[in-house]
């Protein structure tokens, strides 16, 4: 158990299987300290998952997730010790209900997020997701980020269909 609060406070999110750092994109780095607060915490061991409940906000660098459940899922294997940081075991991170995530200059909102760790993708589902940069949004119900590609694939449920607001204003000054 002390195993996995230890692995818990120092990273949230690894970018690859093998634990190679991505600077790109405010993504998180996994050498990078974690800060994660919550009303409370409960561990599941057998289940090998941690689900911190309640005003949640993790912090790591420019990284912010709010929510009011995360969920950590972790590999079955356990680390070489008990304090070290093995990023490689967490498999998922499931956050629910107002959730809020920003890194770098890109903001998001939905009602559920799913990271899977293996292919560093960030899958935000709801009603109306949207993902904001500057001023300029595009909004779908479904909305996922391949990390690695710096690609965005913005889905509706056929109902509602998708938006998008591109202001010129918020363009690099270098381009």
């Amino acid at each position: 158990m002390a195993g996995i609060i230890g692995l818990l406070v120092f990273t949230l999110i690894s970018q690859t299987a093998s634990g190679e750092k991505n600077e790109t994109n405010g993504a998180p780095s996994v050498e990078k300290p974690l800060h994660i607060t919550a009303d409370n915490m409960v561990a599941r061991q057998n289940d090998s998952m941690v689900e911190f409940i309640g005003n949640v906000n993790a912090t790591q660098e420019d990284m912010r997730l709010v929510a009011e459940s995360l969920k950590l899922f972790l590999h079955d294997s356990q680390p070489d010790t008990e304090n070290t940081a093995d990023t490689r075991r967490i498999q998922k991170i499931v956050a629910t209900d107002n959730v809020e995530y920003t890194a770098g200059d890109r903001h998001a909102v939905a009602d559920q997020a799913v990271y899977t760790a293996e292919d560093d993708i960030l899958v935000l589902t709801g009603r109306e997701v949207k993902l904001l940069t500057g001023t300029s949004w595009v909004s779908g119900t479904k909305i996922t980020l391949f990390r690695k590609q710096d690609r965005v694939l913005v889905e509706s449920d056929g109902k509602t269909r998708v938006q998008a607001l591109f202001n010129p204003e918020d363009r690099p000054a270098d381009q």
